[in-house]
């Protein structure tokens, strides 16, 4: 834990607890009192330096010891005056409970001018699964949640909105498997949620997860394994039947079948007819695939373009035309050395053949008959290599001048960011600083550097930065999408994500 916290007296507690919730009803929904909502496109987003605050729903970890994913939160404040984080935290409620276990733990978390503070949550509560709702006094403050267990690692961003349907392209019930869902409701109103998993084998409904309750001030958690049967592949929506929440999943791979790793992180709450992936393997031994899940009850029909990194070919392959069937999920397989589970035939497609080993490139998925889908990138190495972890990173259909990422490791990892130029036609002039210390300074060997239109900057941060701990941020003439990558440099932990931008756009379907 870093940065100064503070317990709450007990009389503030209780104020703030109707303060704080209301705030965060409000920054969801009603917006006022100088509070602007992020955008809706975007699972995670900062409102940006316009806004009086953000507020942001961290649901994906535990905090008791000996379980699978230590949960952390990193709050990064690119700002030059300190700024105070308000932090709810939230034990498990048992499922079937009709009210909260327990009431949330508060604290006060200050964040120095240009730096980042964390709080690990089973500090605060001893809990099997926890989450936070953090609100912080600036709205360009962004705040991530870092997961450690025996099995891997993985960091990403908070939630910065709710839903009433949410949805995950991809996901295990296998044998070697587990499959957690956080269903997390901070309101004052109780939520009834209902799941519905794509299978190889058609749709399934449990009788069990038809009707979810989930508690007003509460944390609900699923273990899909104990109620799924075990498929290798699974896409899940959730719908829910009254109120509203935050969900997330976590993805567990216990090595017995040659794949070990943890990846956490929030769903996805609106489909989309667009999809960006900054990143592609340049790795030897990482392998990957895209998954695309369309929950609607039509067909959808989409290209997914690869452009190769022009130092490689220089050029964008012709489209891969995909069909996904209504309430299906199809994959396409650049290749699966790190045998991650795979949809079964017809559902998985390979391009392998098209994208040699180590080349770097990145994606865009164009639904192309108006049927808007979910996409997501899986990235697994087997547990025999170096790294070995697995990680599932939805795409984004939103694009940004300015990203903050909150937390990068660059003692024990190999860190790279990885900024796309999705123009047609303007060259992107970028500017990456290190936030850390009370201080912004820019990357010396970078800055500015320009991405040409249709193109990428790799860039291996470990390399050009003394270590340690610290933010990123990435400053550009013209929206672009970025995204950072860990790949620790022993054991197990793989961690692939987007960047948080602040005051995102809707990208352009014309520029693919």
């Amino acid at each position: 834990m870093s940065g100064r916290v503070m317990r709450w007296p007990l009389v503030v507690i209780a104020l703030a607890t109707v303060i704080g919730l209301a705030v965060a009803d409000r920054g969801d929904d009603e917006i006022g009192g100088g509070l602007v909502q992020p955008s809706r496109d975007a699972t995670s987003a900062a409102p940006g330096p316009g806004a009086e605050g953000g507020v942001w729903y961290c649901s994906e970890g535990t905090s008791l010891p000996g379980e699978f994913a230590d949960h952390t939160i990193v709050v990064a404040n690119p700002t030059g005056v300190a700024v105070a984080a308000e932090i709810s935290v939230f034990p498990t409620t048992p499922i079937g409970s009709v009210s909260p276990l327990a009431n949330p733990e508060k604290v006060l978390l200050n964040v120095p001018a240009q730096t980042q503070s964390f709080l690990r949550l089973a500090e605060i509560v001893e809990s099997q699964y926890t989450a936070a709702l953090v609100e912080v006094d600036s709205g360009s403050v962004v705040v991530e949640q870092r997961v450690q267990g025996p099995t891997g690692m993985d960091v990403v961003p908070c939630a910065s909105r709710s839903s009433e349907t949410w949805y995950f392209a991809a996901g295990s019930t296998r044998r070697d498997a587990r499959l957690v869902f956080t269903l997390f409701n901070p309101f004052p109103e109780r939520a009834v949620v209902k799941f519905t998993f794509s299978t190889d084998e058609g749709l399934r409904e449990p009788h069990a997860l038809r009707g979810v309750l989930v508690p007003a001030r509460s944390l609900v958690v699923v273990n899909a394994t104990d109620l799924v049967p075990r498929f290798s592949s699974v896409s899940t929506t959730m719908e829910t039947q009254v109120g509203r929440i935050v969900a997330g999943r976590l993805q567990l791979f216990d090595g017995s079948e040659g794949l070990e790793g943890l990846t956490a992180g929030p769903g996805v709450p609106e489909t989309q007819t667009q999809w960006v992936f900054p990143t592609g393997p340049a790795d030897q031994g990482v392998a990957e695939h895209i998954v695309l899940y369309n929950p609607t009850d039509r067909e959808a029909a989409a290209d997914v373009r690869i452009r190769l990194d022009p130092s490689e070919i220089g050029d964008a392959l012709p489209p891969f035309e995909l069909r996904v069937p209504a309430q299906q999920r199809v994959a396409l397989v650049f290749e699966n050395r790190g045998n991650y589970p795979l949809p079964s035939a017809p559902f998985a497609y390979g391009a392998g053949d098209f994208v040699a080993e180590g080349v770097g490139f990145w994606a865009a998925v164009q639904v192309y008959n108006g049927v808007p889908i979910v996409a997501e990138r899986v990235v697994a190495a087997s547990a025999a290599s170096s790294p070995a972890g697995v990680a599932i990173t939805v795409g984004t259909p939103v694009h940004a001048r300015n990203h903050l990422i909150a937390w990068n490791g660059a003692d024990d990892a190999d860190v790279a960011l990885v900024v796309v130029n999705a123009s047609p036609d303007s060259i992107a002039q970028v500017t990456v600083s290190e936030v850390a210390d009370g201080r912004v300074t820019p990357v010396a060997q970078l800055n500015p550097r320009e991405v040409a239109p249709h193109s990428r900057l790799v860039v291996p941060v470990d390399r050009l930065t003394e270590g340690g701990s610290f933010a990123l941020l990435v400053e550009a003439s013209q929206p672009v999408v970025v995204s950072r990558s860990l790949l620790a440099r022993t054991g197990t932990g793989i961690a692939s994500g987007l960047s948080i931008p602040l005051d995102p756009l809707l990208l352009d379907p014309s520029a693919f």
